[in-house]
């Protein structure tokens, strides 16, 4: 009998996209949820400049914007201060200690990168994801207490709860590899890493909300708890592999398991299973030489430094910028920092469909669409904080522009990010270990560096702010042209 079943049937796979989906949103909301507590437990040493006041207006380069030019956004001051926020800001934290503590995070998260891959690699992606879920809940919901006893206590957690992180990205990488058909592995991965997207922006969101509402501890506390339980339908609905799930259809799993390996023959059984003729051999050794000869995968990594370098200078200084410069409440904090990111989510998802349509009808190769998504992205986030460094205190096209910057850059989502899996199945949560290692020591070098750029009396002035922003450009000029020259999606000979 001939088992026909096509790439448009929804099945298990899609089950499984639902639980990774909703897994990133709830882990990044806890990574973004610091973004905005920041703001609410610290205290603010900002002076703003009165323009009512002579005695003030010779000060106004080298200060922030001054409170006349925000009354649109219903800020208002009496002194010369930023008004105090409902909720007690207790630690005395300056720029550079932010900075330091923002970075604690990405120590973490790099180290436990590539050993996270090779884990998942050897036992499978089911234990490890679950595992590390609930230990980030855990240290989320005692962060708080941590922050009470100094900043070390502090940093400890939170470069914890990166370590623990840092092993979720490649064991999805490795769990796809096992069930994303070739023809729908750009649609099923990017709808799961999409996932960070809308967990930044509830994180943010409700960040904003519930520090103004409960105070910023509320934050790591409900974080922590939705983590927590997000892992019980993850123990009893995720499985590592097509052929170990027991509710799966019969022609799904053949359709998987066929689809990433050709010469595969399926025999059935009584009960209505199947599984490959011949015998599942041990994984060979990574090919650690071949993959450091191979120039695209170091195009890829050039592509992760300086993409990242303004993903997180943006991530986890967003928020601040916000409020030390552009003077928006909290709550509107909040919001307004999560918007950029929604509409990266949008992006993300008609990326997908579009990107799929094309390799459907086979208008270009797999390197092209790649190329034509990430330059895309490079260029177009690039040239908006172009805009936002000399928009100033124009605050209404400063957050159009972040919208804008943020939201070109989802289609990396569709770009050199698939490339992994496209160049190693066999070997793609390696590769993707490998790559957020790179990428994630510009998540500690850049906090420190606008700290320290941002430091200091007159430190917060929108001179300041131009440089940091453009740091980031150059970066995003120079990955553009090294990874169009030598980007690719071709399989690599060492994979197969």
């Amino acid at each position: 009998m001939e088992y026909k079943y096509h790439s448009g049937r929804v099945g298990q796979r899609h089950a499984l996209m639902v639980l990774a989906f909703l897994g990133c949103m709830f882990m990044y909301a806890t990574r973004v949820g610091l973004s905005v507590s920041m703001v609410a437990m610290t205290k603010s040493t900002v002076k703003i400049v009165n323009l009512n006041s002579e005695t003030n207006s010779s000060r106004i380069i080298v200060e922030v914007c001054p409170l006349l030019q925000t009354k649109p956004l219903k800020v208002s001051s009496n002194n010369g201060t930023v008004p105090a926020r409902k909720q007690s800001r207790t630690f005395d934290w300056d720029s550079e200690t932010q900075g330091f503590l923002h970075g604690a995070f990405f120590y973490g998260y790099l180290v436990s990168q590539i050993p996270g891959g090779w884990v998942a690699h050897k036992i499978g992606a089911k234990i490890p994801m679950a595992a590390s879920m609930v230990i980030i809940g855990i240290l989320t919901i005692i962060s708080p207490f941590a922050a009470d006893g100094g900043v070390w206590a502090f940093f400890v957690v939170r470069l914890l709860v990166g370590f623990f992180q840092g092993v979720v990205y490649p064991s999805i990488t490795v769990l796809w590899s096992e069930w994303a058909p070739p023809a729908e592995r750009g649609r099923l991965l990017s709808v799961t890493y999409s996932g960070s997207q809308l967990g930044t922006v509830m994180g943010m969101f409700l960040a904003g909300f519930l520090a103004e509402a409960y105070g910023w501890e509320s934050i790591f506390y409900c974080f922590g708890v939705l983590l927590i339980l997000w892992v019980v339908p993850w123990i009893f609905l995720a499985y590592d592999s097509p052929s170990k799930h027991p509710r799966i259809s019969h022609a799904e799993k053949k359709y998987i398991i066929t689809s990433l390996n050709p010469d595969f023959e399926m025999e059935y059984c009584d009960h209505g299973s199947s599984k490959p003729i011949k015998p599942i051999e041990e994984k060979p050794p990574v090919p650690c030489l071949a993959i450091l000869k191979t120039v695209p995968i170091w195009a890829l990594l050039v592509a992760e430094f300086g993409h990242n370098w303004g993903f997180y200078v943006l991530l986890t200084n967003l928020p601040t910028y916000l409020n030390n410069i552009l003077h928006f409440s909290l709550k509107s904090n909040g919001a307004l920092s999560a918007m950029p990111y929604l509409v990266r989510w949008f992006v993300t998802i008609l990326s997908v469909c579009l990107s799929d349509w094309i390799l459907t009808k086979n208008f270009c190769t797999p390197t092209v669409l790649r190329k034509i998504f990430s330059i895309g992205a490079f260029v177009g986030t690039g040239s908006a904080l172009v805009g936002v460094a000399y928009a100033g205190c124009d605050a209404t096209a400063a957050v159009a522009l972040f919208a804008l910057a943020v939201g070109l850059s989802g289609w990396v989502y569709v770009g050199y990010l698939v490339q992994y899996t496209e160049m190693s199945p066999n070997y793609a949560g390696i590769l993707i270990g490998l790559g957020n290692t790179v990428g994630t020591t510009t998540g500690i070098i850049a906090p420190y560096v606008v700290g320290v750029l941002t430091s200091g009396e007159g430190g917060q002035s929108v001179e300041n702010w131009q440089n940091v922003f453009f740091i980031a450009v150059g970066l995003y000029g120079f990955i553009t042209v090294i990874y169009g020259a030598f980007g690719s999606s071709v399989r690599q000979k060492w994979d197969k």
